[in-house]
């Protein structure tokens, strides 16, 4: 009875572990999506304060990198009784949060496994609630739990672990995030996507929209395939809730100066376009002024398009020309999609053809001597597009390695025990028997 109640302490510790682990990793992909989530969390808190971004980033910071390095630990058997304490009142706490998120419905989405999964409110709540008991199990049983790492070993892994994981954590924040999990991709054709968008919408709206009519007091929901004749008195047109809370992908609207809009002109110009995009001038970094001078200043010399697009209004933009010299068009758009865009500010968009070529955050903009090549290269249908770089994953690689392999020495230990026991208790059986024998012959 007692090694099965430790073995499904174990079996629960493995699998809050993974999962911890895989949550910490696929917010970390994108901290400042996650700070951004944080934002939506707490605007009533950030509403009294103003450091709204710089605290959610922190905290970004701290969760992906706490989530992480707890599930390293669970998975690892170091620091049981601590981590199986912290777990258990993480998803005490996580439990109640997500309880209260089902119930106001402050945001649509909890953001627990970044923009890689996405879960429902309702299915986030029923996740902890399977999540609490089982770090309960492990809890109960904390000083029997396994470990793979002795005391002496123990250091190699946490190092890996806690550096592997900040470093990740910053390099995707200086340079957009690893593995792009929204809707506006390197090599996306974006004027392809809204059109197919729009034609599902107009599918959809098609089959869900119903027509009221009304004839001897009597009301009928018709189809627009199969409208009633002239005798039914038309009263109303009924939309499916899954139709008013359709939310547009690709919200690609932007507009100039006058209010002209001009996602098509831009989708349909087969040449290069380029777009400086920041949500807010004020609240874009200035150490690249140089290098966006001069990329507008040489796409100008090419026939490429130069604009700035942002949701600043007109004594934002007009503070950002005096302080950077900027005088390159600039186009609006509201700042959510602009975000989900990019996620540096400002950041840089390429577009050819209506396909989108590059994505730079400021710290990847070509130095002020490497602009021309890089713009002739915009302008090459053949070159090939740009790949992140996995560099910032390797300390992370390493430490699953370490993981791996502890787990199989600790599996070939207890193989190798298993069949020296097994051995010893064959040789006493065959003993007692030869033994037995040899008291019958006498």
């Amino acid at each position: 009875m007692i090694h099965l109640r430790h073995t499904i302490a174990e079996c629960a510790r493995l699998i809050v572990g993974l999962t911890f682990v895989a949550s910490g990793l696929l917010k970390a992909v994108d901290p400042v999506g996650t700070a951004l989530k944080i934002t939506e969390y707490l605007a009533p808190v950030f509403a009294f304060t103003g450091h709204s971004h710089s605290l959610a980033l922190a905290l970004s910071f701290v969760l992906c990198g706490g989530e992480f390095i707890l599930g390293a630990f669970l998975l690892a058997g170091s620091y049981r009784r601590v981590c199986a304490r912290f777990a258990f009142v993480f998803m005490i706490l996580m439990t109640l949060v997500t309880g209260y998120i089902l119930i106001a419905d402050p945001v649509s989405d909890c953001g627990c496994f970044g923009d890689a999964l996405h879960l429902t409110n309702l299915q986030t709540f029923l996740k902890n609630l399977v999540l609490l008991p089982l770090s309960y199990l492990f809890l109960r049983d904390a000083s029997a739990l396994r470990h793979l790492f002795s005391l002496r070993e123990r250091w190699v892994p946490t190092l890996l672990a806690l550096g592997g994981i900040i470093f990740f954590l910053v390099e995707n924040y200086r340079h957009l995030p690893l593995f792009d999990f929204r809707p506006y991709t390197v090599g996306l054709k974006l004027d392809e996507a809204i059109v197919a968008e729009e034609e599902q919408f107009q599918r959809a709206a098609l089959q869900s929209t119903s027509y009221i009519y009304e004839k001897a007091g009597e009301q009928r929901s018709f189809s627009p395939e199969a409208l009633p004749d002239s005798s039914w008195t038309f009263v109303r047109v009924q939309d499916s809730l899954a139709l008013k809370a359709f939310k547009p992908k690709y919200d690609f609207a932007p507009v100039d100066s006058l209010g002209y809009p001009m996602a098509e002109e831009l989708l349909t110009d087969p040449g290069v376009t380029l777009l400086l995009l920041a949500p807010s001038w004020d609240a874009a970094n200035q150490s690249v002024i140089d290098e966006v001078g001069e990329l507008a200043t040489q796409a100008a010399a090419l026939g490429y398009r130069f604009y700035g697009l942002t949701a600043s209004g007109a004594e934002e933009i007009a503070r950002w020309r005096y302080q950077t010299g900027a005088t390159y068009p600039m186009l609006l758009m509201d700042p959510t999609p602009i975000r989900t865009m990019i996620r540096a500010y400002p950041g840089l968009l390429v577009l050819r053809g209506g396909q989108i070529i590059d994505k730079r955050a400021y710290s990847d903009f070509p130095k002020v001597e490497e602009v021309t090549a890089y713009l002739k290269e915009l302008g090459d249908p053949k070159h090939p597009l740009p790949t992140p770089s996995y560099v910032r994953t390797y300390p992370l690689l390493l430490w699953a390695l370490v993981l791996v392999l502890a787990f199989l020495r600790f599996w070939a230990r207890k193989l190798h025990l298993t069949l020296y026991l097994k051995r010893r208790i064959h040789y006493s059986h065959i003993k007692e028997i030869d033994n037995e024998k040899e008291h019958r012959r006498r």
